[in-house]
């Protein structure tokens, strides 16, 4: 499922809530039928909830190797790491993180927390610092992420031809409020989410 909205929609707030790091707050927070309301952050990761961060931060000092163990908290063969690694596109696992540009310790930062196996993960613009081709090559694999790892994804993403090109159901937030949610183009085809979003000619290319 793509999350979209404008800039002030609640999106960053929406994420920070249901993965625990805004405790307080009405309403709940099933992953399956595990209510989550007055868990950690921790524990939710642990149960199978995990998030990225809009924010880099990937330790640079770690090698890519160390940083998605780190990441996983579960026993990883060296095969395990290289496969995710490999399939993401992502440096070998010896390669230092000082080394790597910071749209590629993004693409790390997702490869640690898909090898972790969450049943739900949520990416928060996972394609900042990419460049088009790397958009492109991203996109391909998170459409193949669900079958191959069996988990299910949110993306944030203001690139929107990255969500249309991965989600096939969106929801879009406004002000804090559910604005349209259901299939892709039912929803890119509302008129309160052309004029909510970013304007018809963009939105309808």
């Amino acid at each position: 499922m793509g999350l979209i909205g404008p800039n002030g929609a609640g999106k960053s707030t929406f994420v920070d809530a249901i993965s625990g790091f805004l405790p307080k707050h009405t309403g709940r927070v099933l992953l399956g039928d595990r209510d989550l309301v007055g868990l950690s952050p921790t524990r939710r990761a642990r149960l199978g909830l995990r998030r990225t961060f809009q924010q880099d931060r990937v330790p640079p000092s770690l090698t890519v190797g160390a940083y998605v163990r780190f990441v996983a908290r579960r026993r990883l063969a060296a095969s395990d790491i290289d496969e995710v690694l490999e399939f993401f596109g992502c440096p070998p696992a010896r390669a230092r993180l000082s080394s790597v540009d910071v749209g590629t310790r993004r693409l790390v930062e997702v490869a640690a927390n898909v090898v972790s196996r969450p049943r739900l993960l949520i990416l928060d613009e996972p394609a900042a610092g990419l460049s088009h081709d790397e958009h492109l090559a991203l996109a391909a694999r998170l459409r193949d992420l669900p079958a191959r790892y069996g988990v299910a994804l949110i993306i944030i993403e203001h690139d929107l031809d990255l969500v249309r090109s991965v989600c096939p159901t969106l929801t879009v937030l406004d002000f804090g409020r559910v604005l349209a949610s259901g299939p892709q183009a039912e929803v890119l085809a509302n008129p309160d989410v052309v004029k909510a979003y970013m304007g018809e000619t963009e939105l309808l290319k």
